[in-house]
């Protein structure tokens, strides 16, 4: 009799890490070196409460996701947070401008409307180890107690590191990096000072002007991280064109893929041609 044994090996080729989700709980752990980040605000500015409305304005299919990221066989997968986006990024933003001095008083005659339209890190799978890149974005009014617009903008701030793979600690890190620089890019916009500090109401034709063309790199700069035309017109109308927008301009604008509408609004900026 010949007897057969049959023997199911366990050992076999090594299959490559396969994720379909990953779960981030929110921690705000900025790695930058202490006192960078933070903006250079001109007198008066903490001396003048403000009230804060901060609203979520990212695209619905955002509202859990806090990024991606790609498993070994460079296929997707989210990264979700365990808790409410918006919570977590106000009161960073509570905490890390009151930081800087700024007071925020509920019957303040000012208001600060922040809006956040981008709040993402992407993780990319490397041969040994994650690179990750954060990028945060949010859009601002300040308005007066009457409710007149006093000043609107943009502001981003990016992060990047390599670390470890799949790590929510290298999440957190990059995330916290990319929110405080956006922050201090809003308070160090001067228009938003100038503004907050009562020396200027609404936009003076006394800002600082700036050339078509140096605001052409601006716009398209911004454009090309996704900001939307309406983003992009609010933050035309804080600048003032030290030359009119020529039949040249206007073509090289249209070119570089910026919708009329943008192009309306620095026309609307710029100076009477004499």
């Amino acid at each position: 009799m010949v007897v057969v044994f049959t023997i199911s090996a366990a050992i076999g080729p090594s299959r490559a890490d396969s994720v379909k989700e990953r779960t981030l709980a929110l921690q705000f752990v900025p790695q930058e070196t202490t006192g960078s980040s933070s903006p250079t605000l001109r007198e008066g500015i903490t001396g003048r409460p403000v009230g804060l409305t901060f609203e979520d304005k990212r695209p619905p299919l955002e509202v859990g996701l806090v990024g991606e990221g790609t498993d070994d066989d460079d296929r997707l997968f989210p990264w979700r947070s365990t808790s409410p986006i918006p919570d977590f990024v106000k009161g960073v933003f509570i905490r890390t401008v009151q930081g800087w001095g700024i007071r925020i008083e509920e019957d303040a005659d000012l208001m600060l409307v922040v809006r956040l339209t981008r709040f993402f890190v992407a993780e990319k799978d490397q041969a040994v180890g994650s690179s990750y890149a954060a990028d945060v974005r949010v859009a601002f009014e300040l308005k007066g107690r009457d409710g007149k617009l006093l000043n609107s903008g943009v502001a981003s701030g990016d992060a990047r590191r390599y670390g470890r793979k799949r790590s929510a600690d290298n999440c957190n890190e990059v995330l916290s990096d990319a929110m405080k620089k956006a922050y201090a890019n809003l308070f160090d916009q001067p228009g938003l000072q100038t503004a907050w500090s009562g020396k200027e109401v609404g936009f003076s034709t006394q800002a600082q002007a700036i050339t078509p063309s140096a605001l052409l790199v601006e716009l398209t700069d911004l454009k090309r991280q996704g900001f939307s035309s309406d983003l992009l017109i609010g933050y035309v109308n804080q600048r003032v064109l030290s030359a009119p927008l020529s039949a040249q301009d206007m073509m090289e604008w249209k070119k570089a893929g910026l919708p009329e509408s943008v192009i309306q609004a620095a026309l609307d900026r710029s100076p009477v041609a004499k």
